[in-house]
């Protein structure tokens, strides 16, 4: 067996010996062309594309076996395995399916099984070559597979038509040291409001204090995992802060902390002594509450909709994150926003092939199918501004938010549980809630979360 040193040397290596045989595959070395859907704001990302790169589209990559799979599958079959989510399995075994369809005259066999995308990286960096080939992961795994390679940097030509099909935030998500590495799969990893339109209106749903309002007058329930990482960070993200990564890995803080303490004063005084918020656990608790009338509202994400559009009907509605005071100003909660992404394992024994269903897999048709059939939210800027997305409204809320959030990478473990330590204690009455006792709460977050 090697060591982690001489493992992860011989997968860079490896990494550097494609990406330099992908290099050639962009054309004739004109000019810089783009596939037919372009988004608004996607242009402005770095990648590694440059005037040498010619933008290969998914259609014409289909049309063209030799520049899609070189000579994989000639011979030989090629036999590659996808990891995607469990409820999503048999639209991905279908996608798959077609794919090797588009290639009659080569042997590809694709295998799809069950894997979250929250287990993925630790699965791949625990065992690359058990691993699948093409798998799916979250974005704030990112920080753990780019650096080591585990991840094999994207085709130039693909790459072009990443950067320019996709929402600037997501080609961020998949860029490292300047190089496009993996492939934007969804935009929607975020989260935002449930609640019962029959029990609160649109405009009372805007603020946090009319949605107390409102639960206090109905005697319901607002709920807000605000003791969860993921969502206690609202307060100092709605503060200003930021957060990356050191040279070393670990966390660095852009916190000002006299923004932090008086943003999270405004939490505590709207939240902490109301006896109708509730920060239990929404993805436990919050489609049941709703069902039963306990609750009006509460925030969750897009894995939570069928759950919830069950549990209320023709009541089902959702809507950004709401506003709160601070120093008597309406201010957007601002939000931790999440990609989802494909990456092709270094360790791949056919990385034409994995490249080019990876490439597949993310297009404008699968993004497209997978919007329809599972309601997850694209990434490629062209869908996202469809009527589709407009219409929808869950993915709505989901774009609404995202105008209000910061991408989620840049995070190391230390980060999740002492910022939801914070989150906890500015919404317990029982704690000292004076901007003193608040500051002693954030200095006990923020070195826990900076500690080398």
């Amino acid at each position: 067996m090697f060591g982690k040193t001489k493992r992860v040397a011989g997968i860079l290596l490896a990494s550097c010996m494609i990406a330099t045989a992908f290099a050639g595959c962009g054309g004739d070395g004109g000019s810089t062309t783009t596939s037919s859907s372009g988004g608004g704001d996607a242009t402005s990302s770095g990648g590694t594309t440059d005037n040498t790169a010619t933008a290969v589209s998914v259609d014409d990559m289909l049309k063209d076996a030799d520049l899609a799979l070189d000579t994989e599958g000639k011979d030989t079959e090629v036999k590659l395995k996808v990891w995607a989510p469990a409820d999503a399995l048999k639209v991905f075994q279908a996608q798959c399916d077609e794919f090797v369809k588009s290639f009659p005259d080569r042997k590809i066999k694709i295998e799809v099984v069950a894997q979250g995308e929250s287990d993925a990286a630790a699965n791949v960096m625990n065992d690359p070559e058990a691993a699948a080939d093409v798998f799916a992961f979250a974005s704030d795994q990112a920080s753990n597979l780019y650096p080591n390679a585990f991840v094999m940097p994207v085709r130039e030509d693909f790459a072009a038509s990443i950067k320019a099909d996709n929402m600037s935030a997501a080609v961020d998500v998949v860029t490292h040291d300047g190089n496009i590495v993996a492939f934007p799969e969804t935009g929607d990893n975020g989260y935002f409001v449930y609640y019962n339109k029959s029990l609160i209106s649109a405009d009372e749903i805007k603020s946090i204090e009319s949605i107390m309002k409102v639960c206090d007058d109905k005697d319901k329930q607002f709920i807000m995992n605000l003791g969860n990482g993921y969502y206690g960070c609202v307060i100092p993200l709605t503060a200003g802060g930021t957060y990356e990564l050191d040279a070393e890995g670990y966390q660095v803080l852009n916190y000002d902390k006299d923004k932090v303490v008086k943003t999270a004063k405004a939490f505590a005084d709207v939240l902490a002594n109301n006896s109708h918020f509730s920060s239990a656990d929404t993805d436990k608790v919050l489609a049941s509450n709703l069902k039963q009338g306990k609750a009006l509202a509460g925030v969750s994400g897009t894995w939570k909709k069928s759950a919830i559009e069950a549990a209320l009907g023709g009541n089902f509605a959702c809507a950004k994150l709401p506003t709160i005071k601070i120093d008597g100003t309406d201010t957007d909660m601002v939000s931790m926003f999440g990609y989802k992404i494909i990456g092709v394992n270094s360790n791949t024994k056919a990385p034409y092939t994995a490249q080019a269903l990876a490439y597949y897999l993310t297009g404008e048709k699968c993004q497209t199918e997978r919007m329809e059939q599972l309601g997850w939210g694209p990434s490629i800027q062209k869908l996202v501004d469809s009527d589709t997305v407009k219409n929808d409204a869950c993915l709505s809320a989901v774009y609404a938010q995202r105008e209000h959030s910061v991408p989620q990478i840049g995070l190391a473990g230390s980060f999740w549980d002492p910022t939801g330590a914070f989150g906890s204690y500015v919404v317990e009455k029982k704690n000292d809630l004076s901007e003193e006792g608040i500051a002693k709460a954030y200095d006990s977050m923020y070195n826990n979360i900076t500690a080398k």
